[in-house]
């Protein structure tokens, strides 16, 4: 089997790495074929506000330093493992709306918006559940550039971390590949990686126990088990949090939809019950 593991930025404390270690060690044990991509969020906002260097330039850069520490974490249960990383970057369209209306959330939460430093460059900030955060253009994955090496490490029976981040942002103009001032959501360029890749499941672990309907609210209630056609009506009716939980759901639904098999999201703690598809499942009808 394959299966891609997607990790919350959030979520990467030292503890929760030695759990999806111990886990991926397992699998990869018994002839199971991994990839793992990692969020970047804390960390690119934290740079983006002291260097106001490209944000596809320092995801390319934190694909290096957070994927270290993943691979330590996997040598340390499995000695004999050949872990490689892969600096990834990924197409994205100028024409994509979120560069005129950003959405994706970086660096830490602020109480007030008055809190939030003013860095070199402009951005938005824009209040959210749990206070107010920076918020950066996120357009979709269109490609991964370096899919084929992923592939051919994948077959030489390697744990391979990739697409870090979502990748480094790149688009094409006048023929060039140039960089993007933006960050690619990483779970949904892992579910066109998973798809790409013929993954048997696509497994997103945050630092919540799965996903809720009206998450803090009430009427609150965690999914078990839907349907794709059901997600995709309650993602549209705003019942998740946009730049939150909604693009997990929704990076669950294009995989569940274009390869007629399970995804699931849940608690990074918790991270081989998630695997065994016993937190919020999604399928295809």
């Amino acid at each position: 089997m394959r299966y891609v593991i997607a990790l919350g930025g959030n979520a990467l404390e030292k503890k929760n790495a030695a759990v999806v270690a111990r886990t991926v060690c397992g699998l990869h044990s018994r002839g199971h074929s991994i990839v793992i991509t990692h969020g970047n969020g804390p960390q690119v906002g934290e740079l983006y506000l002291k260097e106001g260097r490209s944000l596809s330039l320092l995801t390319e850069e934190t694909q290096d330093s957070i994927g270290r520490e993943i691979r330590k974490a996997i040598l340390e249960n499995c000695s004999m493992a050949d872990v490689e990383i892969v600096r990834t970057r990924t197409l994205v369209s100028m024409r994509d709306r979120e560069f005129s209306d950003p959405s994706k959330p970086i660096g830490k939460f602020y109480h007030y918006e008055a809190d939030v430093p003013r860095g070199r460059k402009k951005f938005e900030v824009k209040k959210l559940e749990n206070g107010f955060r920076i918020v950066v253009p996120s357009p979709a994955p269109l490609r991964i550039f370096e899919l084929n090496k992923i592939m051919i490490l994948l077959e030489k029976g390697n744990i391979v971390i990739a697409a870090g981040g979502g990748g480094a942002a790149m688009i094409i103009s006048k023929g060039r590949r140039r960089r993007a001032d933006a960050v690619i959501d990483k779970d949904m360029t892992s579910a066109l990686l998973a798809e790409k890749v013929n993954a048997d499941g696509f497994f997103i672990l945050t630092n919540v126990d799965g996903a809720y309907l009206n998450f803090e609210k009430r009427g609150k209630g965690p999914i078990r088990r839907m349907k794709t056609p059901k997600a995709r009506e309650y993602a549209s009716l705003g019942c998740f949090e946009k730049g939150s939980m909604l693009p997990k759901v929704n990076a669950c639904i294009d995989f569940a939809e274009k390869t007629g098999r399970r995804a699931a999201i849940g608690n990074i703690e918790k991270a081989e019950a998630v695997l065994k598809y016993k937190s919020a499942t999604i399928v295809a009808p």
